[in-house]
């Protein structure tokens, strides 16, 4: 039976918050009456999560040992994929806590525009006790005209530095890689799925969200910015950027390595793109 939603909540490693954020997410879901499936992924992580979520008759546990997204927050992005039945897509990480303005809001703009194809909004980091800090996303990196995610391409741009007086270039070429799009505060048609393909996990590892978006703009889709913040990224010791993977510190790898994988992708792309 098809749903108007699908939520992937991403669970890898146990902790005293993963409760409360499923808690909290279904609640807001049920407020903003929006017909929901809601997905508590284990990409490979601790079996013993399951304590801790199995209260919870509205979601659909499901444990994979493939480890689909190398014991981060993607995998659960990934390996749910065969089980999606919404129309729209979130994707959450296992403490993330969003708001019932982001869930009705983001769902409203998809119902009433066809053309538009991802919703999001900034949100704030927290500290564990889910007390607001900072914005997730410095405002001045963020385009704040929705005019301009109504025009994929400048927004693609912006991002990658072309024609950019903000970068100083002016030239039209790629210069530098900016995600302005935080993954957890997105929802995206699920059909994006056959029109531009699936996020690419084992090639972008933890970036493979900007590399997702930037191929979402790259194509021509429009976006849509919410222009309050309405959700909370809570920063704890089991953050997924907080990983020791492979010996390496995982937020510091992503940006060193995978960062350039994307610049790289979308350099040869715009390249081609000028020629033809």
């Amino acid at each position: 039976m098809s749903k108007k939603l699908s939520v992937i909540h991403n669970l890898y490693k146990r902790n005293e918050y993963v409760n409360q954020s499923v808690k909290l997410n279904i609640m807001a879901l049920k407020a903003a009456k929006i017909d929901f499936q809601y997905i508590l992924f284990n990409d490979n992580g601790d079996k013993d999560i399951w304590e801790d979520v199995k209260e919870f008759s509205d979601a659909e546990y499901i444990y994979s040992d493939i480890n689909y997204g190398y014991k981060m927050c993607s995998g659960g992005w990934i390996g749910a994929i065969p089980y999606l039945k919404g129309e729209y897509i979130h994707n959450v990480g296992q403490d993330d806590v969003m708001t019932y303005n982001f869930y009705k809001d983001s769902v409203d703009i998809l119902d009433k525009n066809s053309d538009i194809h991802l919703v999001f909004s900034n949100g704030f980091q927290a500290d564990e006790q889910l007390n607001a800090l900072d914005l997730m996303l410095n405002p001045n990196f963020i385009l704040n005209q929705n005019q301009a995610y109504h025009n994929p391409i400048e927004c693609f741009k912006f991002w990658f530095g072309i024609n950019s007086f903000f970068y100083e270039t002016g030239s039209d070429v790629v210069t530098c890689t900016n995600n302005n799009i935080p993954a957890p505060g997105t929802i995206y048609r699920k059909k994006l799925h056959d029109l531009i393909g699936e996020p690419d996990v084992d090639t972008f590892r933890g970036v493979c969200d900007f590399e997702y978006w930037a191929r979402v703009l790259f194509n021509g889709y429009k976006c849509h910015l919410l222009e309050i913040p309405n959700w909370l990224y809570r920063r704890s010791g089991y953050s997924a950027g907080e990983e020791i993977i492979e010996g390496k510190h995982n937020l510091n790898h992503w940006h060193n390595v995978f960062l350039e994988k994307v610049k790289e992708k979308y350099k040869k792309l715009w390249e081609e793109k000028c020629k033809s």
